[in-house]
């Protein structure tokens, strides 16, 4: 039974694998961060390479990520720099907002807030899988958030959890696992949403994305 899971072919090896694949992969998410205007282009490029390379072994992680990266630049930045400019734009009007104590339009900014979030929780996986335009890309994200409401309330919920670990309790060792980690988790839901939107597959169709 040891010898079994000691096998290089074995669930130990194998999970230690997919760790150290999540590892590099969330890495590579934070490098792809640091100039802030390409956060779009490395989210997409994370949701990418975790589901090809560590859901379905397809590839190596590495690679993966960085050749979507490159391929998506250009659409993230211009779909992810309005999405930052109005949530910057949102965060200055509750903090006017409540210094004013006008609770009843605080409410209304923080409902709009969170129909932002949703959009962008379907933002990057969805660019990394459809070749269309950005506008059409943020009407499919927001279909999607709204359509698969729940999905989306967890994975917000979920990713603030991630956060507060992040930034409270374990800054350092968690930081180089909870992103690839966290998408990991999102993706088995995001994928039930990106499904409903996908062409029937083909017979002869031997794309990864349609693996179960």
């Amino acid at each position: 039974m040891l010898k079994k899971w000691l096998d290089v072919d074995g669930p130990l090896m194998g999970f230690l694998g997919k760790t150290g694949q999540l590892v590099e992969l969330s890495a590579l998410w934070l490098l792809g961060c640091l100039p802030v205007i390409t956060i779009g282009a490395s989210t997409a490029a994370l949701y990418y390479a975790v589901v090809k390379s560590v859901r379905r072994d397809r590839g190596k992680a590495a690679g993966e990520f960085w050749r979507r990266f490159k391929a998506d630049l250009g659409r993230s930045i211009l779909a992810w720099l309005p999405i930052l400019a109005v949530a910057v734009l949102l965060v200055l009007d509750v903090r006017i907002l409540q210094a004013q104590q006008r609770s009843v339009y605080t409410g209304a900014v923080l409902v709009l807030a969170a129909l932002l979030a949703g959009l962008t929780v379907y933002l990057g996986p969805a660019l990394s899988r459809f070749s269309v335009k950005v506008t059409q890309i943020w009407r499919l994200s927001f279909a999607m958030a709204v359509r698969s409401w729940y999905w989306t309330a967890a994975i917000l919920i979920g990713a603030g959890l991630v956060g507060a670990v992040q930034f409270y309790v374990l800054p350092v060792p968690t930081i180089f696992i909870l992103p690839g980690a966290g998408c990991l988790a999102a993706s088995f839901a995001i994928e039930k949403s990106l499904r409903q939107y996908m062409p029937p597959k083909a017979e002869d169709d031997d794309a990864w994305y349609y693996d179960s």
